[in-house]
């Protein structure tokens, strides 16, 4: 087992959501306040306690210094810590920077509004036009090499790669498709909540061959905040605590270009898993909840595969002997649930953030009816894809 001095030492003691929505008409600020100040009144903290900030872009003039905008918004006087936040990724620098005593109470917050390139109709608003222009300044401008852009083109090659390397039929994604909206189906805070069937699957539009409307994450107006702090303060505190077992962030060579990227198994999404692993005292069959990043189906088919629930190329067996045709959901291996919010592609696009706020509520049992009896351990695996950047975050509750 690889050293892994934080295990048990940071815990996750506050978590607050906004409403999901197609055209709220707010500002990424205000969406961001309110997560945050739910999940301040969560966890039963005063906002002087936190010295530590996180925040994703809310200030389209401050360059994407999301965390100076936040700071000021909330009368925050004070933080020894502040860093701009991405995907899934901010949480796992949030959890170094408490354990390195960098800070003692981290506030991260996550905010995704439908940008102009997400949707016709945010394209066509205004507003949402001049935003996404001073958040991306002038870089780029006229010169597509100084760009970086990617979009369902580059995983529909890779999908298509798939199929063919593996046998794989689509039914493999259609599988995760259907898991996801009937999950969402129970879940007051999702977009998308009709149940839909491997029909509904395969009769949805192409989008790029072979992906379908429905192997894309569901664009919304959305915010999520955590509040993470040692397990010392944790224990005062009137929440029950979610631990962080292990985490690790998987990057290889690919840069910025991902007809870079070697083979299936040589992506970033293996190299995450393999540094989350060795530095956890549980398996692969410990697991009663997984919520891989599903920015396109494809990317859950690779972090499922690359957390050991089968081999590479495998997903397919996996998932029809893993089916629940009485409930249309996936139990991986009989046992473990998949994406219980309805993930991105139901509940609404959160770069994956949405994962970490399901994971620790299931795991303090809070959900009644929709809660997953006995649910003690996630493996969170949010933002970038298998690509770039992913996080896999092991959690559990005591």
């Amino acid at each position: 087992m690889a050293r892994n001095p934080l295990r048990d030492g940071i815990a996750v003691v506050g978590v607050g959501s906004t409403p999901y929505g197609r055209d709220l008409a707010r500002t990424e600020l205000s969406l961001g306040l309110e997560a945050a100040i739910n999940a301040v009144r969560d966890a039963g903290i005063g906002l002087q306690e936190i010295d530590g900030i996180c925040g994703s872009a809310m200030d389209p003039m401050a360059g994407g210094a999301g965390f100076l905008a936040l700071q000021g918004a909330l009368g925050v006087e004070r933080a020894t810590w502040v860093m701009n936040g991405w995907l899934g990724s901010c949480f796992v620098h949030a959890a170094e920077a408490v354990f390195s005593g960098l800070c003692d109470v981290a506030l991260v917050v996550q905010v995704y509004t439908r940008g102009p390139g997400m949707s016709r109709s945010a394209a066509q608003d205004p507003f949402r036009r001049r935003a996404a222009e001073l958040k991306r300044g002038p870089v780029g401008r006229g010169d597509f090499a100084r760009r970086w852009l990617h979009s369902a083109e580059v995983y529909a090659a890779w999908a298509a790669r798939y199929m063919h390397d593996f046998g794989a039929s689509k039914d493999v994604f259609g599988r995760l498709a259907v898991n996801n909206r009937t999950h969402a189906s129970t879940n007051p805070n999702a977009l998308q909540r009709t149940p839909i069937t491997m029909d509904d699957y395969h009769a949805s539009r192409m989008v790029w061959e072979p992906l379908r409307l429905l192997d894309m994450d569901y664009p919304a107006d959305c915010a999520e905040a955590l509040i993470i702090t040692t397990a010392e303060r944790a224990r005062d505190l009137r929440a029950r605590p979610v631990y962080v077992e292990a985490m690790s962030l998987g990057g290889t060579r690919v840069g910025e270009f991902y007809e870079n990227s070697l083979g299936w198994t040589e992506n970033a999404a293996w190299v995450a898993m393999d540094g989350a692993w060795r530095r956890s005292s549980l398996t692969v069959d410990d697991l009663d909840l997984f919520f891989p990043y599903d920015g396109f189906t494809l990317n859950a088919v690779a972090l499922t595969e690359a957390a050991g629930f089968c081999g590479p190329g495998e997903a397919s067996e996996l998932f029809e002997s893993s089916w629940d045709a009485e409930r249309n959901i996936l139990r991986l291996r009989g046992r473990t649930l998949v994406s219980t919010n309805g993930g991105g592609l139901s509940q609404g696009r959160a770069g994956g953030f949405n994962f970490y706020a399901e994971a620790v509520r299931q795991l303090r049992g809070t959900e009644g009816d929709r809660q997953v009896p006995g649910a003690r351990t996630a493996l969170v695996c949010p933002g970038g894809s298998f690509f770039h950047e992913p996080a896999v975050v092991i959690l559990r509750a005591d």
